[in-house]
């Protein structure tokens, strides 16, 4: 691999410009900030929203509501008038758009509408009517932009609207505090939208609908099922079937991915087994006289045995 580059040269399939391009990116003698960049962008689009309302917040009694709302929809306007002015017509493929932060200028306005939508409920007093189909609207809206501007970003704001919209929550918060998603059986919930959302990524790919999009589905899927399984095992009273199924689902899954070398995937698999696993072992061992023993040893023994399974098989992966 470390000689293709020379070996193309020598066989005129580049020029000698490309090669030494090409030779000064193997060597990390030029490094890519594309996603550092579009990581600013993201934190810029964040701060600027934050920015709007803390503005709004400080200046509303100068200022006015009636101004500000007519504000936010003049931004709004204003954005979907650049959005439709370099936006391609939908296709099922890729759509690439030649304007740099026609992305980032999406997101701003998606979440400028759902500020809008929001000050509009506080204002009016109709947050009571409105509190159950919020995240439904926003889920909406957001899968609209994704899929008729061809944005992934957008898509996985949708997926995450249409969990809170199902009451499908977690933060770390809320798991220290012994609060995790099992409240009114959000953890079934969790199980059958990881299903949904994985079987979607595949349907996307196999219907050739944004197939791009599949990996999106089906990250947020295995996060999502997972999530509903493992908080299955630590806040119901059915530990065990639930610990069979997330051992069970995840064994399956890391074959699956082992076959398909999708790396990332594999790993979330594992984790989930590695945990669903050791729960049972646990249970196992918990009643024994000399379980203590096996307990002191196996967390350390099976973390350094899983790290160098990674390191002697990263080659599996290599292409990844």
């Amino acid at each position: 691999m470390n000689n293709i580059y020379k070996l193309l040269f020598e066989q005129k399939h580049i020029t000698e410009k490309q090669f030494t391009f090409l030779e000064s990116i193997r060597k990390e003698e030029i490094i890519s900030l594309y996603y550092e960049l579009r990581t600013v962008l993201y934190i810029g689009i964040l701060l600027f929203t934050g920015g709007i309302g803390y503005l709004i917040y400080e200046n509303i009694g100068s200022l006015g509501h009636i101004l500000l709302m007519l504000l936010l929809g003049t931004l709004i306007i204003t954005g979907f008038y650049y959005i439709s002015k370099f936006a391609k017509p939908y296709a099922h493929d890729l759509v690439t758009v030649k304007l740099v932060y026609f992305d980032y200028l999406l997101i701003l306005v998606s979440l400028l509408i759902i500020g809008l939508f929001t000050y509009i409920q506080v204002y009016f007093e109709i947050v009571a009517i409105l509190a159950s189909w919020s995240s439904y609207l926003s889920a909406s809206l957001f899968f609209f932009m994704a899929y008729r501007y061809d944005n992934r970003a957008l898509l996985a704001m949708g997926i995450t609207a249409l969990a809170a919209a199902l009451g499908f929550t977690f933060t770390p918060i809320a798991w220290t505090a012994n609060d995790g998603v099992s409240t009114n059986y959000t953890h079934i919930i969790a199980i059958l939208l990881g299903v949904s959302l994985y079987v979607s990524g595949y349907l996307s790919e196999k219907e050739n609908i944004k197939p791009h999009f599949k990996f999106t589905y089906q990250n947020f899927g295995l996060i999502t099922f997972y999530l509903g399984c493992l908080s299955g095992i630590f806040y119901t009273a059915f530990d065990i079937p639930y610990t069979l199924v997330a051992l069970g689902s995840a064994v399956f899954m890391s074959f699956y991915t082992w076959k398909t070398k999708a790396f990332l995937f594999f790993l979330y698999s594992n984790i989930s087994a590695y945990i669903a696993f050791s729960y049972l072992f646990f249970e196992l061992v918990s009643n024994t006289s000399d379980g203590y023993i096996l307990l002191i040893y196996y967390f350390p023994c099976t973390c350094i045995g899983y790290i160098v399974f990674l390191v002697k098989k990263k080659s599996h992966f290599a292409h990844e």
